[in-house]
């Protein structure tokens, strides 16, 4: 009986503060469009039937984004932020945000996940910055393997976590994908 070389299993590294944050900022699609290749009939030409004639292509105007947010720690704060929020789906799942501004605190995070493959529930690496009013800025980036929903729309995850500093962050946040 033949035997077949064992094979070692690599695991993916997390990737780091930085390279989430260029990965994130490097890839989203915010603001990207399709160019129309569909053309209009002329001005003044007549046909006897409609559908020969080039109809221009329209598309929806894109959904508007938002933020919402329920903290526990550092601070206490909870509502909603529109704002421009990039998902971009492929192989892996990102979405980003930043400068959103909830009851005067400052909110930015990123969200990538692995091996997507359409909505559902993945573990994610997810980043958080709160800017607080008062000045303290809390970041917790990094954190692997943290529950997320990812939705047709936007998407959701839940995170409790130290940053380098100390400060433990504990909050939920949801998103809406758009501009």
């Amino acid at each position: 009986m033949m035997r077949m070389p064992t094979r070692r299993l690599l695991t993916a590294a997390v990737p780091s503060a930085t390279a989430l944050v260029l990965a994130l900022g490097l890839t989203a699609c915010q603001g990207q469009t399709a160019p129309s290749t569909a053309t209009a009939s002329p001005a003044g030409s007549s046909s006897s039937t409609a559908s020969s004639d080039p109809v221009p292509a329209t598309s929806p105007p894109p959904a508007a984004g938002s933020l919402s947010v329920s903290v526990s720690s550092p601070v206490t704060v909870s509502g909603s932020a529109s704002r421009p929020v990039s998902c971009a789906g492929g192989l892996a799942y990102r979405a980003s945000v930043s400068g959103a501004v909830i009851d005067g605190d400052q909110f930015s995070a990123g969200l990538v996940v692995a091996g997507y493959r359409g909505p559902g529930t993945y573990p994610a690496v997810v980043a958080v910055t709160l800017r607080q009013a008062s000045g303290p800025v809390t970041t917790v980036a990094g954190v692997s393997r943290v529950p997320a929903v990812i939705t047709a729309a936007g998407g959701s995850f839940s995170v409790s976590a130290a940053s380098s500093a100390g400060r433990t962050f504990t909050g939920s946040l949801s998103w809406v994908c758009g501009s």
